[in-house]
């Protein structure tokens, strides 16, 4: 008798005019016995970030409240607390915490409960207590890691712009942890915005200087590089890749006189070359993934820059190339970096709102602006990955798609940046959960507003370890990058009461290259 096996890649995905994907659920009637008996192979793990500016949230507007930190443990010297997510429906929306003053509309993590549903919310995390335990106002590098991506403001960032390495998704797109076969892969990593993705000249070497990896503004663009249509059959020829490089490697072996930093230019060019051809070889089966009509780069202009539902719509078309990308196989790794407010404000909003978060009508405004993001661009995407497949499981239950802001809860401050995460990474990361990593014996003095006070916790390098161990890259990969290094400091800003040394202890520096206790399974 004939065995017949399902590949998995042939489960279609096909895009309505809401934007909705609906895949071909898994039919266990076309598995032999002996497959279906060792179960499905695992899918490939995917990540994806998800970058805005400023922050400046109050505790009570973005985290659910302390009462349900039921769980406690030590980590780092100090005791770290746990507890469940939990869902509640008011005034006919969904939200995960409760607002400053009981005010829905100020909550961030609220949204119409078709969007944040049970299911979605015990699919997420939230986390609080992670520093950056310098001053690095105006960056869009800490994000991912390249902490030199600021724009020197005080001497904390002006010492870290020498500092320059590469960021976690350059890392794990050009890791054989993560992306041990290609074969399919057109982009290893989607770039969407400037200044947050870095790497090595010679990515592929690791080495060579720290460069911006160019990301784009156009989502058909992005589509164009990520698709791949159906085989003609049409006879294809050569690239032209093969005859170029042949060129290369000949000048190289025949050109004595090329110095020293020619040949590492030349070593350079050859390895995006190659890349370039491995690109075109691709091969993937997209199946019935509809092309795009519209393109995001044609929203701009206009009342843009103050119209959130524009804003929303511009990033809905990202997010559809993103879902594309995983559902054809030719991409598992994602970057967008946000500079929009979601605010109809028209005024100058780093000055009149950013810089004002501790005055009341100002958070309003600005928890308002966040809120809008979180459910029209995070839960757009979160929303568009968990389409079962017929197995219980979906793309997003493999997927790691991570939402931070610039700042903790004071614009340009790094104490307790929020971390908001949806999906489990193929099982790296328990879920559901709101994780407080703050000491709470180490409570900084403020006078903006002394009802949202700062403390320290553990660092934010604690939160690439975690992420880049649950991505599968190996202890030796993570050590030899640069990240999770134990007991690396870089500890300079003085807050009254604490002196330079005494802010965040060797204790905190010594975990960094251990993953987050209640978040990795």
């Amino acid at each position: 008798m004939s065995k017949v096996s399902v590949d998995p890649s042939r489960r279609m995905f096909l895009r309505g005019a809401c934007g909705a994907a609906l895949a071909i659920p898994f039919l266990p009637s076309l598995v032999s016995p002996k497959s279906a008996m060792a179960g499905p192979a695992p899918s490939p793990k995917r990540f994806v970030q998800m970058c805005t500016q400023h922050g400046g949230i109050w505790a009570p507007n973005m985290y659910p409240g302390d009462a349900t930190l039921t769980e406690k443990a030590t980590h780092g010297g100090h005791e770290v607390r746990r507890g469940k997510l939990a869902r509640s429906l008011r005034s006919g929306r969904a939200t995960l915490v409760d607002g400053a003053g009981g005010d829905l509309s100020q909550a961030v993590l609220s949204a119409d409960p078709t969007r944040l549903t049970d299911r979605i919310a015990a699919k997420m995390n939230v986390v609080r207590g992670l520093d950056i335990t310098f001053y690095i106002g105006h960056h869009t590098g800490g994000h991912l890691g390249n902490y030199a991506r600021n724009d020197g403001n005080g001497g904390d960032g002006k010492t870290m712009q020498s500092q320059p390495r590469q960021t976690i998704d350059q890392l794990l797109a050009w890791s054989s942890s993560f992306y041990p076969d290609l074969s399919s892969i057109k982009e290893r990593s989607m770039i969407v915005g400037n200044r947050v993705s870095y790497g090595y000249s010679d990515p592929a070497g690791k080495s060579g200087a720290i460069q911006e990896v160019a990301g784009t503004g156009s989502s058909k663009s992005l589509f164009d590089r990520i698709f791949v249509p159906p085989d003609s059959g049409a006879v294809k020829r050569a690239p032209i890749v093969d005859r170029v490089l042949e060129s290369f490697k000949s000048l190289k072996s025949s050109d004595r006189r090329l110095s020293a930093g020619d040949r590492t230019r030349l070593d350079e060019h050859m390895q995006r070359l190659s890349e370039l051809q491995r690109k075109l070889g691709a091969t993937a089966s997209c199946g019935s993934v509809a092309v795009p009509t519209n393109d995001a780069s044609s929203l701009g202009g206009g009342d843009f820059s103050v119209n959130p539902t524009l804003q929303g719509q511009y990033w809905d078309l990202f997010a559809d190339v993103l879902v594309a990308a995983f559902t054809c196989g030719t991409s598992r790794i994602g970057v967008m970096n946000v500079p929009e407010t979601f605010s109809d404000f028209k005024g100058d909003w780093h000055q009149d709102i950013a810089h004002k978060c501790a005055l009341a009508a100002q958070q309003k405004t600005l928890a308002s602006a966040h809120q809008r993001f979180f459910e029209n661009v995070f839960l757009d995407l979160a929303n568009k990955l968990d389409v079962d497949d017929g197995t219980g499981r979906s793309m997003l239950d493999d997927t790691l798609v991570v939402w931070t802001q610039e700042s903790g809860n004071y614009t340009h401050d790094g104490q307790s940046i929020p971390i908001v995460t949806a999906g489990g990474a193929g099982g790296a990361f328990q879920t559901g959960n709101y994780c407080d990593y703050r000491n709470l014996a180490k409570k900084v003095a403020t006078a903006e507003n002394p009802s949202e006070p700062k403390y320290i916790g553990h660092t934010f390098e604690s939160w690439f370890t975690t992420v880049l161990r649950g991505m599968g890259v190996t202890v030796a990969e993570l050590e030899a990058s640069g990240y999770g290094k134990k007991g690396v400091t870089f500890n300079t800003t003085q807050w009254m009461p604490f002196k330079d040394g005494e802010i965040y202890p060797a204790s905190v520096f010594g975990v960094m290259g251990d993953p987050l206790p209640f978040l990795a399974t």
